[in-house]
């Protein structure tokens, strides 16, 4: 059902009417929105997104082989980090368990060249491209009856689409939903952390990523 649609129009009306927000329930504006993990796109980018790592391990099973080749690296208990096996160590080191490092190297690839095509008869043979469009379809019959959505104010729901949702504290300013409330709203002591962890990654643009994962965890 298109949403350009009078059938849709009709629909949309008859389902926010006499609603509000679920967010911040304003009455104003409001639109029906359904959460993307139920969009008939993000079900499909979701199977295949499985279906492509299985086979990548179908693939390095039947296609390739790996040698396992020596590091020079070890660990043990007094020193769980990998550490060259010629380090000398201030205290006497605890050899319990020692475990040397190995890498794999790849020494053979018969399927070389052709991993695009086998992919897709593999897609085929196994039956997950069937599968891939009757959970689409489905997807999209629950799509079009409405049966995860939600009405939101516009406002809200241009939040949600950027990956953002209401403070639980507040109920006024938006936050990203792997934090549990705003900025405004976090204790002092946890405002000065993320300040501090904001200068770092102004400082050393290089470790974003590490500072970002420590916000979040």
């Amino acid at each position: 059902m298109k949403r350009t649609s009078k059938e849709w129009k009709e629909k949309r009306a008859e389902f926010i009417k006499g609603k509000a927000c679920t967010w911040c329930g304003s009455s104003e504006r409001l639109c029906v929105h359904t959460p993307g993990a139920f969009s008939p796109a993000e079900v499909r980018s979701g199977i295949y997104s499985l279906a492509y790592t299985r086979f990548r391990e179908v693939y390095r099973q039947k296609y390739q082989k790996f040698e396992h080749v020596l590091t020079g690296k070890h660990r043990h208990k007094s020193h769980p980090a990998w550490h060259k096996a010629s380090t000398v160590h201030k205290a006497k080191p605890d050899y319990t368990d020692l475990e040397e490092q190995c890498i794999e190297v790849l020494v053979e690839d018969t399927g070389e060249g052709n991993f695009k095509n086998l992919y897709h008869e593999w897609l085929d043979e196994s039956g997950i491209e069937e599968l891939i469009e009757e959970e689409t379809r489905k997807a999209e019959e629950e799509y079009a009856s409405l049966k995860h959505a939600t009405v939101l104010c516009n406002r809200c729901h241009f939040a949600s689409l950027r990956g953002m949702e209401l403070c639980p504290v507040c109920r006024k300013k938006y936050k990203s939903s792997r934090y549990e409330t705003c900025f405004d709203c976090l204790p002092d002591e946890k405002k000065k952390e993320v300040m501090v962890r904001q200068k770092e990654k102004e400082d050393f643009p290089e470790n974003s990523e590490k500072f970002s994962d420590k916000y979040s965890s």
